[in-house]
Order: structure tokens, then sequence, then C-alpha cells
């Protein structure tokens, strides 16, 4: 998948908000987001407004492409002609923007906002990577060996069961609340794959 990132709406998003984005904040984000690509086997194509040229302006790093907008046009455009342009490829806009967002909607192309991925990104780069660093530490809290079945066993005796453990059933199976949206579809479809 081709995940299209408005890169300053992106940034923006994350506390503490900054109007202005250091060089190094810039780069850390886009090894970020380098790193997920990476991990998760899509291609980033991150685009900033403006940059040191005139004209739209690409760096190709490994999984990542990095386009600044350039002083005629704005990031927003750029992401417009992409999208136009190679909407029949598999692709996902990550953008707050509304005007952006409707755009991509009108290509058939799911967008999600900033916010909820960097959430995704958070919890794929340092939620996991700390799980992963604290299973493989080994405790061994004694020299008898522990019957692991029998302790699993016993625990789950005090777990009291909640009302939310259970799926409520539906009555109605062809109601029109039940049913979804080719775009939420399709946006779901992405997720599952982020």
């Amino acid at each position: 998948m081709i995940i299209v990132v408005d890169a300053y709406n992106l940034l923006r998003s994350v506390p503490p908000y900054k109007k202005i984005v250091t060089d190094e904040e810039r780069a850390k984000f886009i090894a970020r987001l380098g790193v997920y690509g990476k991990r998760k086997g899509h291609k980033m194509v991150i685009v900033f407004d403006g940059g040191p040229h005139e004209w739209p302006f690409k760096e190709n790093k490994k999984t990542v492409i990095v386009v600044y907008s350039g002083i005629h046009e704005s990031a927003d455009d750029y992401i417009k002609e992409y999208i136009e342009v190679h909407r029949a490829k598999d692709l996902l806009l990550v953008s707050s923007d509304s005007e952006l967002n409707y755009w991509a909607t009108r290509h058939n192309i799911p967008s999600i906002d900033s916010s909820s991925f960097q959430q995704l990104l958070y919890q794929e780069l340092y939620v996991k990577e700390s799980s992963l660093a604290q299973q493989s530490e080994v405790i061994k809290l004694g020299s008898e060996p522990l019957d692991i079945d029998a302790l699993m066993i016993e625990a789950s005796k005090n777990v009291p069961i909640k009302s939310e453990d259970f799926a409520p059933i539906s009555k109605n199976r062809g109601s029109k609340k039940a049913q979804v949206s080719k775009q939420e579809r399709a946006l779901l479809k992405k997720l599952h794959k982020l």
C-alpha cells in the first residue's frame, strides 16, 4: 500500500502543537515514518509545503519518498495531483484537512485523520517495542517448577464477567444501521493493513 502523508498536518497534530518545525524534528519525523513503512511493508509518500526549490522536489529514501511542493504550489495541491494520477493504486491518505479528505473520497481513496494515524504510528513504534523488550526478560520466582495450567485455572476463577464481554444480538438484521458504506468498507480494509 502507498500511504500519502500530509506532512505538516500530521506533524502539527502531535503535542506540543508547533507552528514552526525544525530541520531536526522533520528529519526524525521522516525517519519514524520510514521505520513504520519498512516494518509494515508500505511505501510512504511524505509531502511538505515549500522546500528549498521553486518547483516540487523529490527525495527517494528506501521505502520513503519525501516531496517538497516548492513555492508555486501547496502540499495540498501536490497531494490532489498525486491522488488523481495514482488513484488506480492501493492508496491511503493521512490528513485531517477536510478538503483533501473530500478530494480523496471523490476519487475512491480512503483517508484517515492525522491524530488517528499518529496513534497507530506510536503504538507500532513504541508500545510494541517496549512490550517485546519486556517479554525477553525472564524472571525466575523460585526453584520449584510451576504448574502453569493449574495457576491459570485458579486465576480465572477470580475474573469477573462483564456485560461488555457479550456481543449484543441484533434483531433487525436487515436494518440500515448495520450496513456499512462502500467507502467505510474500503477504509476498514486499509486499516487492517496498517
